[in-house]
């Protein structure tokens, strides 16, 4: 098993357990322009360690003993300026976002428990892994 995979594993074993989990805060920066090149690339980047993450996740999450499946789910949006995704589970989610205008990018985080004054976006690749254990925590 992968670092995540155990990561989630103690998770979700933790969620039964009298003591409250803490949910990690990821890493978030105040959304900057930047060149769209530069935006794309980070919004790819971040894309696809998500989809690697959430199959990492989901692989190891435990059956509902209310019957189904509780798996975490990623989705793509396609938009005319916008590339963004999707990462949910038990009705919270979270949109990590790149969009496109006058030749420069904008990353934007937005979801359940990412209230801000000001406009945040993942910090980079690596504050994704603690976006997802925060959706399990907080999806309890």
């Amino acid at each position: 098993m992968t670092p995540f995979m155990l990561r989630v594993v103690d998770t979700v074993g933790g969620l039964d357990e009298d003591v409250e989990p803490i949910a990690p805060m990821p890493m978030t920066r105040i959304s900057q322009r930047i060149a769209t090149g530069t935006g794309a690339d980070r919004q790819v980047a971040i894309r696809s360690l998500a989809e690697q993450l959430v199959c990492e996740a989901n692989a190891v999450l435990p059956s509902s003993p209310r019957g189904g499946d509780e798996h975490l789910t990623l989705f793509d949006e396609t938009l005319p300026h916008e590339l963004a995704f999707n990462v949910g589970y038990r009705g919270r989610a979270a949109r990590v976002s790149t969009t496109f205008e006058d030749g420069m990018a904008y990353g934007r985080l937005v979801g359940d428990g990412f209230e801000s004054e000001l406009p945040q976006e993942l910090d980079g690749p690596d504050a994704l892994p603690d976006l997802l254990i925060r959706l399990l925590v907080e999806s309890r």
